[in-house]
């Protein structure tokens, strides 16, 4: 038995994969009869047309496969999961094909999360001791819950700037949790963890070296859905467990250390919008970590395998940590950590322009 399921979870990886892979250059070949392009401007660093329409063959490899593989798998929430991915899909294409004003794109964000936590019940229900605090009441829950959903998503839509960022960030994090959710003994979520690994890997030879075309605001907010649905999934998973992978305060800590270059990078960018230039925080700029990174010479696929490698150093740091360290204290390391490394970038540059070898 054990054998057929891993036969099938290599089925749904394999499936998303193809069907991705194949999609890719009829949606790129549509963007060019049909004019549907990402215009280069003086943020991007593009210069050529290239198609933004890369969300739709994720999104359809992975869903197919995840939905013709999980077919025999009951789950109360998985009605609300596949509602609220279509609602993220409708407003994502509308916004790559025709940009959406913000508010318009957050309510429809909005209007996603509250299928899946409020229909679907995937929330987070409690802070296990951080601040004191243990059991969340219902609406405390509800509205922390939107807040970590619309923060994701979010953040992986700011992480988008650059070639592969975004995907190879998105195939680190559900390895993670296809890893987490196969100790816990998860097959839906297994699959689904496996099927965008198989998605975002077919997706990569389009778009990590020489971009053929981008994943758009469709596939970077699905990603950043799904991002925020596993960790929230494995949190209430492990607490129910009765062979815990982790204490509960320890898998908080865990999931953030997952999370740490997207939570870090958008947090730091919106505090800079909002508090520093007074601006609103979805207006585009290049304080991004990775747009610092080119700044100072090095090019996408460099800038790209140094996020997410230290990405990856952060969840090994912290794994291997964690029977050691008491959470709090680890957490602090973490964070201090994280923000000191953000950090030289940004004095490398300050550095580059003393010396006049800036820009580069």
């Amino acid at each position: 038995m054990e054998d057929y399921q891993s036969l099938v979870y290599i089925a749904a990886l394999c499936t998303a994969f193809l069907i991705t892979y194949f999609s890719i250059p009829a949606i790129i070949r549509l963007s060019l009869v049909k004019k549907l392009y990402d215009q280069p401007d003086q943020r991007k660093q593009h210069s050529q047309r290239i198609s933004p329409l890369g969300g739709i063959a994720i999104f359809a490899g992975l869903l197919l496969s995840f939905v013709f593989y999980t077919a025999h798998l009951a789950n109360a929430t998985l009605n609300s999961v596949l509602v609220a991915l279509i609602v993220l899909f409708i407003t994502g294409v509308k916004d790559d094909l025709y940009p959406l004003v913000p508010y318009k794109k957050l309510l429809g964000q909005v209007l996603a999360v509250a299928v899946v936590v409020i229909q679907g019940d995937i929330r987070l229900v409690q802070l296990y001791g951080i601040f004191n605090i243990y059991e969340l009441p219902y609406w405390s829950s509800i509205s922390l819950s939107f807040l970590f959903f619309l923060g994701i998503i979010n953040s992986f839509n700011f992480l988008d700037g650059i070639n592969g960022l975004s995907s190879m960030l998105t195939i680190l994090v559900s390895s993670v949790y296809a890893l987490l959710f196969s100790a816990l003994d998860k097959p839906l979520f297994i699959t689904l963890a496996l099927c965008i690994i198989g998605a975002q890997l077919a997706f990569l030879p389009y778009n990590l070296l020489r971009a053929k075309i981008f994943m758009g605001d469709t596939g970077s907010m699905i990603m950043g859905f799904f991002a925020a649905l596993l960790s929230i999934y494995f949190l209430q998973s492990n607490a129910l467990s009765q062979d815990q992978i982790l204490e509960h305060i320890d898998a908080m800590l865990f999931a953030f250390a997952i999370l740490i270059l997207p939570i870090l990078d958008s947090t730091r960018v919106i505090f800079i919008r909002v508090f520093i230039k007074k601006v609103s925080p979805f207006k585009a700029d290049r304080n991004h970590l990775h747009h610092v990174l080119l700044d100072i010479g090095l090019n996408h696929f460099q800038a790209t395998l140094w996020l997410v490698g230290i990405n990856a150093s952060f969840i090994a740091f912290t794994w291997l940590l964690n029977p050691y360290i008491r959470a709090s204290l680890l957490f602090s390391i973490l964070f201090f950590l994280a923000l000191g490394l953000s950090q030289v970038p940004f004095l490398v540059k300050q550095k580059l322009k003393r010396l006049g070898r800036y820009p580069l």
